[in-house]
């Protein structure tokens, strides 16, 4: 059974109005034309809406029970139709994003309060996991895009760079490494005092590490495990050990505890950009918050700050 939204339309008017001419007019309709469309209508459901005479029109019982359905039909259009003139025009919506946590934390929080600014009504909901959970969901058509590290060679993926996030040795500012100027992992690996903390086995920069440790030969020891980068964080801040971390996912506030020494040798970094499905588009608002994250993250001059020398006494 299918049945036009012009035939319900038609009928709905006619009804009210108990008057085809009327009606017609209304609709901008020639009143055959109206009719042709009712009587389509009454043929699809068949039964008799109206009751005509020469001189009046009066609903049937199948009409008068017909007719709030109707109109409930008419109004869930018009709503939905409503719906996405405003996402169309963006005044209301809802984008989806997929992210590693460092960027969520140190980024985000501007780029949302820039985005709110000028859609205060749309609302963003991110994906924060680490890479193998970005990549998964913007596989899944979940999130619109995703913001990690290169996905390597999947056919369904795109990849454009934003920024190289250089990786650090994160200690307590007053451990005693925070005043040198650089360190090599082979000096990591000869201090017996280093109490290294590393992230869980699923998070992508022990991964990182890892295979670069690997391929250097080099071995560390890992006094503390945890999951999350904000747990080694809190280790960090307390002074309880030090970490390899980007610096990207260090704290930029001025009352942090947490001082970054550049690693020299090898220089680890790691390539954040866009992840993007290759068949599937993403929305006008994606689109416009997307464009917000690449000229925060491929402008990213700040981040340099946390790999100069530190000052005496600091």
């Amino acid at each position: 059974m299918k049945v036009e939204n012009a035939e319900l339309e038609a009928f709905v008017v006619a009804a009210e109005l108990l008057n085809f001419q009327r009606a017609a007019e209304k609709l901008h309709l020639t009143q055959p034309g109206l009719s042709r469309r009712i009587q389509k209508l009454e043929q699809t459901l068949g039964v008799e809406l109206f009751s005509r005479t020469t001189r009046s029109v009066v609903l049937t019982g199948a009409g008068r029970h017909f007719l709030p359905m109707a109109r409930q039909q008419i109004n869930n259009l018009n709503g939905m139709l409503d719906s996405i003139r405003e996402v169309a025009e963006r005044r209301f919506g809802k984008i989806r994003v997929a992210s590693i946590p460092t960027v969520v934390c140190q980024a985000f929080p501007s780029l949302l309060r820039t985005f709110t600014e000028r859609h205060p009504n749309v609302g963003v909901q991110v994906f924060d996991g680490n890479q193998d959970f970005v990549v998964r969901q913007v596989l899944s058509g979940l999130a619109e895009f995703g913001i990690g590290v290169d996905p390597g060679t999947d056919p369904d993926l795109t990849f454009a760079p934003l920024l190289a996030d250089r990786f650090v040795l994160a200690v307590h500012k007053d451990d005693a490494l925070a005043a040198r100027h650089e360190v090599t992992l082979q000096e990591l690996q000869a201090m017996a005092k280093v109490r290294l903390v590393i992230g869980g086995r699923d998070s992508g920069n022990r991964l990182l590490l890892e295979v670069l440790l690997g391929n250097a030969a080099l071995k560390l020891r890992w006094f503390y495990e945890v999951e999350h980068v904000s747990c080694i964080l809190g280790f960090l801040e307390a002074g309880v050990g030090c970490a390899i971390l980007p610096a990207m996912a260090l704290p930029t506030t001025a009352g942090s505890n947490i001082r970054a020494v550049p690693i020299s040798a090898p220089e680890i970094k790691r390539t954040v950009g866009v992840i993007r499905h290759r068949s599937l588009s993403i929305s006008p608002l994606a689109s416009e918050f997307l464009d917000l994250v690449t000229q925060h993250l491929g402008a990213e001059p700040a981040r340099q700050s946390l790999l100069k020398p530190p000052r005496t006494g600091s």
